[in-house]
């Protein structure tokens, strides 16, 4: 199954950003004997970027902090390799004249795929990847197999810093995929496209076609594809796939799925899923509701069944697994409501979770959903219009306030998503995260559930154009606050 990969570009290296990819790529090619000189480039000079540079420049790394990073590039002399960090647009100046000079530029992801040693499950999609990525591993460790977490998630380490000569489940971004030429996982799992990033790939088939990268290849497929046959652009994957001589495992409620939901059931803190397998019906019980999730264990399901493993086996791992940290993450402090702390920031990822939990409390006699959230990410009209609107239409209580929200005052953010939520329950506007926390656990009521999404377990926020940056963590602000 394992794909072959092409060796290092040959150097010296620059690398473009200081963040967590990119710092791990300069540990990654000072620990590479064929790498001779390493450079490295970030244009933010503040006291965090400046700690990294002190120690990269202690191990003799030329460091250039500020402007376009053409000095950088310049510096490198004959520089035959740029490593970007996953952040960086293909379009700012210092990757477009590399380019131009016939300079090859990778990805984070392209450079830790290449230098891995071990198998790699990659996870992509809209919304899902995370809490999928958790759960295949589960099921990876229940085969015996050695695994790591991986790629774009805060959970997990760079893929260039991952030392697993075992399995690694990766999470992908399509920000990643588009700096990336070659990658191609052993197994490559798709969970859905809905809108978001526009900002970047300013369109949805754009934005499709950086995910199929991770699939097809020209004339060359993923050896194995585990694709949601609910999602159209995942029904497209397929046939693709198929076409360039992949192997398709489906998965999904669509009746023709592989791994079929057959149904699903679930209250606030557990789910029972009745599936159709090639090995005949499963009852798998998680930790995880709802239907979105149900489907991202029928993708970890296809991946067991994928290595051989008994549908009994593969059931058994999946019942253990809670979610990854600030996904349908629940706080109890012997109150009598339920606070949850989610992730969800998209217009998707926000109906599917107020769905979820509207659902699971629907027999409480006079239960409310009161329900916290900001923008998150950066200023998309159409994303702020649905999120609104499916914010306050899901929800008997909105608290709009402060998300994280790089490149506008906050001011207008929560004045965009004010105006996009006009129908539904009642509504609010309290500035502070915290104090709008603290408003709707002081306000739920026996039986109720207080939502807060958008930022799940990040524990800083960005408050204005200028960058700010505050620490805050939701979980631990509920934590704080029902502590008294």
């Amino acid at each position: 199954m394992s794909v072959e990969r092409p060796s290092l570009p040959q150097g010296p290296y620059l690398v473009a950003g200081l963040g967590r990819a990119g710092g791990a790529a300069v540990e990654a090619l000072l620990s590479c004997p064929a790498a001779e000189r390493v450079l490295a480039w970030d244009g933010a000079r503040d006291a965090r970027v400046r700690s990294v540079a002190r120690r990269l420049r202690g191990r003799g790394v030329d460091v250039r902090l500020g402007g376009d990073g053409l000095d950088a590039l310049a510096a490198a002399g004959s520089a035959a390799t740029v490593v970007k960090s996953p952040g960086i647009a293909l379009d700012v100046p210092v990757l477009q004249r590399a380019r131009e000079q016939g300079v090859c530029v990778l990805d984070e992801l392209e450079l830790g795929w290449r230098l891995a040693r071990g198998p790699i499950v990659g996870v992509t999609g809209t919304n899902g990847k995370s809490t999928t990525s958790k759960l295949i591993a589960a099921v990876l460790k229940a085969a015996g197999e050695s695994v790591e977490l991986a790629g774009n998630t805060e959970f997990g380490a760079p893929l260039s810093a991952a030392g697993a000569s075992g399995w690694i489940v990766c999470e992908v971004s399509s920000f990643q995929l588009e700096g990336s030429p070659s990658f191609l996982p052993d197994i490559a799992v798709f969970t859905n496209l809905t809108p978001e990033h526009l900002t970047r790939h300013l369109t949805m088939e754009r934005y499709g076609a950086a995910k199929r990268r991770m699939f097809v290849r020209r004339e060359r497929a993923a050896p194995l594809a585990v694709v949601n046959l609910d999602d159209p652009f995942g029904r497209d994957l397929a046939r693709d796939v198929t076409g360039a001589g992949g192997r398709v495992l489906s998965y999904g409620f669509a009746g023709g799925a592989d791994i079929h939901v057959e149904r699903v059931e679930w209250n606030m803190r557990e789910a029972w899923l009745s599936l159709r397998t090639p090995d005949g019906p499963v009852r798998c019980a998680t930790r995880i509701p709802g239907a979105h999730n149900a489907s991202n264990t029928a993708a970890a399901f296809a991946v067991g069944h994928s290595l051989g493993m008994s549908a009994q086996t593969i059931a058994r791992a999946l019942a253990d697994v809670d979610g990854p940290p600030g996904r349908w993450e629940l706080i109890t402090d012997s109150q009598p409501f339920d606070v949850l702390v989610d992730y969800a920031h998209t217009p998707d990822g926000i109906r599917q979770l107020l769905q979820t939990v509207r659902s699971a409390v629907s027999a409480r006699e006079g239960a409310r959903v009161l329900t916290v959230f900001g923008a998150v990410g950066l200023r998309d009209a159409e994303k702020a219009r649905e999120s609104g609107r499916l914010a306050r239409a899901l929800s008997d209580h909105l608290i709009l306030t402060t998300g994280s929200a790089p490149g506008d005052p906050r001011i207008l953010r929560l004045a965009e998503l004010r105006r996009a939520a006009r129908a539904g329950g009642s509504m609010e506007v309290v500035l502070d995260r915290r104090a709008a926390i603290r408003r709707a656990i002081e306000a739920a009521r026996p039986g109720d559930v207080v939502a807060t999404l958008g930022l799940g377990a990040l524990q800083r926020i960005t408050l204005d154009a200028a960058g700010t940056r505050a620490p805050h963590d939701d979980r631990q602000a509920v934590r704080e606050i029902l502590l008294g």
